[in-house]
């Protein structure tokens, strides 16, 4: 079994555990949508795992509370399952809340603990959180359309957002269904965009490219409107 990180046997890394809940990132805390069966199994999980175990030597919180808080719940359980007053309800919600944060304030102190090492965050009973891949490849951005603004000289754009695009190119081209060289190139971090400052009663043709971290995407199809001017406005 691998050894604890950074913290010696005895350490109380409690507080650094507090301070530090953004170095998490290794283990899955997401508790959402678990009911109170589901994170009582999930907390007896951990309870299991970390009870005793010379790899974990100063809790926080401590496993006497940690399982009088399993206790709590899996009393205010046994007194509803066939129903039970307003207020029988309300505490075990209220249960459900205090074990969710002993879980998570656990997976801090682990966190702390295994420096890095997935083999303590197993160890504990806990769920590595799974890395997302880098997007490499994106695709070109679908649908673009195109009308005339509400402002005069101004042209509204729309297209469908593209999975791991971080901006948008917009290659603005003059005329209609031009292929040409653009005359102008947009980013924006959206969808849509308005560009301004056109001529007045020209079409003008647009592409739009998603920019991400690591890529970019193919020139979407083109599409065209019309700028209307001031007067016609």
């Amino acid at each position: 079994m691998a050894k604890a990180g950074s913290v010696t046997a005895g350490a109380d890394p409690s507080l650094e555990a507090t301070q530090h809940v953004f170095t998490m990132k290794l283990i899955k805390t997401d508790l959402r949508g678990l009911n109170a069966l589901m994170l009582l199994g999930r907390a007896r999980v951990v309870r299991n795992r970390m009870k005793n175990n010379p790899l974990f030597p100063a809790p926080s919180p401590s496993m006497p509370e940690f399982e009088a808080g399993i206790e709590r719940l899996a009393e205010s359980v046994r007194i509803t399952y066939n129903g039970a007053s307003r207020y029988e309800f309300h505490l075990k919600q209220r249960h459900m809340e205090e074990l969710a944060d002993m879980i998570k304030s656990l997976a801090a102190y682990v966190s702390i603990v295994a420096n890095g090492d997935s083999q303590v965050v197993l160890a504990a009973g806990f769920e590595l959180r799974r890395a997302s891949a880098p997007i490499n490849q994106l695709e070109a951005p679908k649908y673009p359309r195109s009308k005339s603004g509400r402002h005069p000289q101004t042209i509204d754009l729309r297209w469908e957002p593209v999975h791991g695009a971080r901006m948008y190119r917009v290659f603005v081209r003059k005329g209609y269904a031009s292929e040409g060289p653009s005359v102008r190139v947009v980013l924006c971090t959206k969808s849509r965009c308005t560009v301004d400052k056109l001529e007045p009663l020209e079409h003008y043709t647009f592409q739009v490219q998603a920019l991400g971290a690591r890529a970019e995407g193919p020139i979407s199809a083109i599409t065209s409107a019309l700028s209307i001017g001031i007067k016609a406005a």
